[in-house]
């Protein structure tokens, strides 16, 4: 039985429209719903990917994205709602009307529409131009609003370049090669200033602990409530040649500790090393939230 699942698996991986397919097929929060959720997948790949007329989907309980040809992160949407699941259910658990949630690294606004959908202000930052203008179309495409920054966020204030092209991959260039276009750059202190926000989501590639060490006056204040962060040594490794232990350090000087979801979206701490692996959460030790165990 094993080795006949491991050649459906690359019988899968060869074929990407059937592997898809069959991945939003099996979803589980497609559960109840296998033979829609395989219907949006066959329509998208036909109108969007293969005649690249643009998709609307909803996400969320009452917000819609629109998704073009190319795009890496918007088919989610199509596929499943949330998207990004289980890291999405903490969020519903988590966000109550009026909270401020920080998504960095907003891309389309995946998590910011959602954010909102929830019932949160957001301020969101996004460096890459195409993804700015894309961000603000599903903005206006809702009607909400928000606080974008179109800016990046590191160590210091400055500028540095950043890929383009890659849509959700783009990522700063560390290595000087002269890559990509020059944006501006912000610590995540400067673009928060004195508030208190609920919620931190970081996606940048790779360059989160930049972003964590920009951000030391309001984690040492415990003014961020949850972070959200991508958790792969691959990515670290490429883009600064280090493992996530050296952003983990950071977070637990500043007496932040580590959560993992389970599928509803409730948050365990994690005993021991944070593994790379799946999305982390952190949380000051003294959190009171109802959601964590």
């Amino acid at each position: 039985m094993s080795s006949l699942r491991q050649s459906a698996k690359m019988l899968l991986r060869k074929s990407p429209p059937l592997f898809r397919l069959t991945a939003n097929v099996i979803a589980p929060v497609n559960r109840g719903q296998r033979i829609k959720a395989a219907g949006r997948t066959i329509a998208y790949d036909v109108r969007t990917r293969a005649l690249g007329k643009p998709t609307t989907a909803r996400i969320g309980r009452k917000s819609k994205i629109v998704s073009y040809q190319g795009e890496t992160n918007s088919p989610h949407a199509v596929y499943r709602n949330p998207p990004n699941t289980p890291e999405m259910y903490v969020w519903r658990n988590h966000l109550r009307a009026g909270d401020t949630f920080m998504d960095v690294g907003t891309n389309v606004g995946i998590y910011t529409l959602f954010a909102i959908d929830c019932g949160a202000r957001v301020i969101g930052v996004e460096p890459d131009p195409a993804s700015q203008k894309r961000l603000r179309e599903n903005l206006a495409l809702n009607g909400y609003a928000a606080e974008i920054h179109d800016v990046a966020l590191s160590t210091e204030p400055g500028t540095m370049r950043l890929t383009q092209g890659l849509d959700s991959n783009n990522h700063l260039v560390i290595d000087g090669s002269g890559e990509g276009v020059e944006v501006e750059v912000r610590t995540l202190d400067s673009v928060l200033g004195d508030r208190h926000i609920a919620g931190l989501k970081i996606d940048v590639e790779g360059a989160e602990r930049l972003v964590i060490e920009g951000a030391r006056q309001a984690l040492t204040e415990h003014r961020i409530d949850l972070i959200q962060m991508e958790w792969s040594d691959v990515r670290s490794r490429e883009l600064l040649g280090e493992v996530r232990g050296v952003t983990s350090d950071i977070l637990a000087d500043a007496g932040y500790v580590f959560y993992r979801p389970d599928k509803t979206g409730r948050l365990h701490k994690i005993v021991g090393d944070v593994i790379p692996g799946r999305d982390i959460f952190a949380a000051p030790a003294d959190l009171p939230i109802d959601h964590l165990t």
